[in-house]
């Protein structure tokens, strides 16, 4: 059987006034009186039987067994906090959940969700990344963007970004193999193809063969490679900003080209309308998309 515990309200002064030094400080903290915190103190020292304060003229200090008593007071009084809290507390909390590919998730939405957050602190956001899931499950997700031409099955898909494509060489391109000046140039030069994306490689260049090609299934991977050498890789323009700027890959053309494929917000049927915080993620996005400028238009150089 639990031995007798002292009253709770007169843990709760003890605690406040061992922390602030003063029944009066502890008094203001609790909404009482320094009477009252007097008062709730003396009735755990008697149940206790020992004094925990000596009583100064204007403050108090803790006798030797109040300093030995004062941690497990502590703790004990935060454990049961957040149990209370945890269990019976309102949410203050929303999360929300997007499913997008890799390299939307990578190179587009992580250099800028410190703004996000910045704005809406009440929203953790939950990103869930595959590369080809096309499928909407329903209520597994609260938002599903997707690139593609907008033609899924079984959801209605509304465009989100239109996007272009440009073309992107290693920090060592120029230097092994001369300046672009045309697309033309890098006809007979390495280059990395992404696999799935609209194949703006085939209607820049001939057909023929030319110059040695990788393939890769994300955006992610062709940065990597570009930036760890000297091949040149056609990627969504959209993507490569953060990468530009930084100066891990550079344009080989101040220029875009059109792409036929777009983002997309794909939503089941049965459930056509976004959540609130759904809405307030989409709204960030415009205004992202809206200040973040593009590349051939801010600057850059071949």
């Amino acid at each position: 059987m639990r031995d007798p515990l002292p009253p709770l309200p007169g843990v709760q002064a003890f605690e406040a006034a061992a922390r602030l030094g003063s029944f009066a400080a502890a008094a203001a903290e609790l909404h009482l009186s320094p009477a009252a915190v007097s008062q709730r103190v003396r009735s755990v020292e008697t149940h206790l039987g020992v004094p925990l304060f000596e009583r100064l003229a204007r403050s108090v200090a803790l006798t030797e067994l109040g300093r030995a008593y004062l941690p497990a007071v502590r703790e004990s009084l935060d454990d049961l906090a957040a149990a209370t809290g945890g269990l019976f507390a309102p949410a203050r909390r929303e999360q929300l959940t997007v499913r997008t590919q890799v390299s939307y998730a990578t190179t587009w939405l992580a250099p800028h969700l410190h703004l996000f957050r910045a704005e809406h602190p009440e929203i953790d956001l939950r990103l869930v990344s595959a590369v080809w899931a096309e499928a909407l499950v329903p209520g597994e997700v609260d938002l599903d963007i997707h690139q593609g031409r907008g033609a899924w099955p079984g959801v209605h898909a509304e465009l989100l970004h239109h996007d272009d494509a440009v073309v992107v060489h290693g920090p060592r391109h120029v230097e092994r193999f001369g300046p672009v000046n045309d697309v033309a140039d890098l006809a007979d030069r390495p280059r990395i193809r992404v696999l799935g994306f609209d194949d703006v490689w085939q209607r820049l260049l001939p057909p023929a063969p030319g110059g040695p090609t990788i393939t890769v299934d994300t955006t992610v991977t062709a940065l990597e490679l570009v930036a760890a050498g000297d091949a040149s890789a056609v990627v969504p323009e959209r993507f490569v900003r953060a990468a530009v700027r930084e100066g891990r890959v550079a344009l080989a053309l101040a220029r875009s080209f059109p792409m036929r494929q777009a983002h997309y917000l794909l939503r089941s049927h049965d459930d056509p309308t976004p959540s609130p915080r759904a809405r307030t993620f989409l709204a960030w996005l415009a205004r992202l998309d809206e200040h973040v400028p593009v590349l051939p238009g801010d600057g850059a150089t071949t």
